[in-house]
């Protein structure tokens, strides 16, 4: 699988990190760290044409500006399992931008899931997926009921992630609005991007 994230800004990069951290201890929640660094999903895919797709990224990210990130506490999707995580306040510019990267990315990703079409995506930092049964989630929200998850950041970068031979995700690209491509990016990628 590949897909197109924004990596979050510290403080909030190590916020979501102990998180999962308590998660997995209190609960034994570690799927999560299947893809280790705390980032919100634009587009995922079985992979890209990279070849065509990064000079298009690269012209498209040097037209983008950084924009505001607003989150609204805990939420949940339905399912076999539950995947609990942050909600991402939507708003239309939001909405724009991410219709521009799936009309971008689309053409040159082969089976692209449509859970992140413009119709159904829904801005989110995951805090546990697979691993969370129904018959966890109370306990788990009450859990998490003290920390506060309404924040505000600027977000300036998108990643493009894949999963290595292990089934482990890694950052192969890292691009800032307003600035293109930066380098290639590791297993772990900095929290915070410097110019």
């Amino acid at each position: 699988m590949q897909a197109a994230l924004t990596l979050l800004p510290e403080p909030y990069y190590s916020k979501v990190s102990h998180l999962w951290d308590l998660l997995d201890r209190q609960f034994g929640l570690h799927y999560v760290n299947v893809t280790p660094f705390p980032h919100f999903t634009w587009q995922l895919g079985e992979s890209y044409q990279e070849a065509e797709l990064l000079p298009l990224l690269q012209r498209f990210m040097l037209c983008q500006k950084p924009f505001e990130v607003t989150t609204q506490g805990l939420a949940h999707f339905p399912g076999e399992a539950p995947v609990l995580f942050i909600e991402i306040h939507n708003p239309p510019a939001l909405r724009k931008l991410h219709s521009a990267l799936w009309e971008l990315l689309t053409p040159l990703t082969a089976e692209p899931s449509l859970l992140y079409s413009p119709k159904t995506w829904q801005p989110h930092i995951t805090l546990a997926s697979k691993d969370l049964s129904w018959e966890m989630l109370d306990e788990v929200k009450a859990f998490l009921q003290a920390e506060d998850l309404n924040w505000r950041f600027s977000a300036d970068n998108l990643a493009i992630a894949f999963q290595n031979a292990e089934g482990k995700t890694q950052v192969g690209h890292i691009f800032r609005f307003c600035r293109g491509r930066m380098e290639n990016g590791g297993e772990l990628p900095p929290p915070s991007i410097s110019a």
